[in-house]
């Protein structure tokens, strides 16, 4: 599983690509496309009639204005705009298509290509009859297959038609092992915590905010277990309030653990 950010080998000012944005109420992504070197913004937009990318932003003064805004934006961890790798796009569930014209050289090139013949171009606006699975909410990695064990209902009835001997040796109950083990995950920017395999399965998760309410952690703790994840884009050590109510949080859970072992 691929991150969106501490990739050295990613050029961090890059603008040029697609950028995607979640919404407050988590309900869906907004979608827009940065052609730096044509100052020109296009936005996705999904109505009865079809697909289009329509034209946010162009020109100098305009792109810079919402160019700004969008960057500003990505201190918001969770709902800010971030810049989505060209190659990452389908893994994080973009897959609408870019048109060859919004990655043009010149104001000449943004129109489409004759392979792009389902696509019309109309004053730099492409649309399409066609419509487009709801973006961004393929999850990142398959989910734990759950057995279903209504097909296994009733099984039990015939365990013990045969009486069991008299000399039935006893099963000898392992010692429980007195251990609470913490682990550390990366998530993902665009991913809730409630998707974060690691996550899964150990109840509640709770989160914790830097110092300017930006939710960054997530603990999760069950069995023995517990799980700290960080989002992506937070450096840790960057925030010592936030990671000592984490690791206050984690010692409380070891307490309760070790009473209740």
């Amino acid at each position: 599983m691929k991150k969106l950010a501490n990739d050295p080998s990613r050029n961090v000012n890059a603008v040029s690509g697609m950028w995607v944005r979640l919404r407050k109420d988590n309900s869906k992504y907004d979608v827009r496309y940065v052609n730096a070197r044509l100052k020109r913004i296009w936005r996705l937009s999904e109505t009865s009639a079809g697909t289009s990318w329509n034209v946010q932003a162009k020109g100098e003064k305009k792109y810079a204005e919402l160019l700004d805004g969008m960057k500003a934006s990505q201190s918001d961890l969770e709902h800010g705009w971030f810049l989505v790798p060209d190659n990452e796009r389908k893994a994080y569930g973009f897959t609408v298509p870019v048109l060859t014209g919004m990655d043009a050289k010149s104001v000449s090139g943004i129109t489409v290509a004759d392979f792009e013949s389902r696509w019309t171009c109309e004053n730099e606006r492409f649309t399409t009859i066609d419509h487009w699975p709801k973006q961004g909410m393929v999850r990142h990695l398959p989910p734990t297959e759950v057995e279903d064990e209504s097909k296994w209902a009733g099984e039990d009835e015939f365990l013990d038609d045969e009486p069991a001997p008299i000399t039935q040796e006893i099963p000898e109950v392992p010692p429980k092992v007195n251990t609470f083990a913490v682990s550390y995950a990366t998530l993902p920017d665009l991913m809730m915590a409630k998707e974060c395999p690691e996550l899964q399965g150990l109840g509640h998760i709770k989160a914790f905010r830097t110092s300017k309410g930006k939710k960054v952690a997530y603990i999760a703790s069950a069995n023995g277990k517990c799980v700290v994840a960080y989002r992506a884009r937070y450096e840790r050590g960057s925030d010592k309030q936030l990671e000592q109510a984490v690791a206050d949080y984690v010692a409380v859970a070891r307490n309760l653990w070790a009473k209740a072992a």
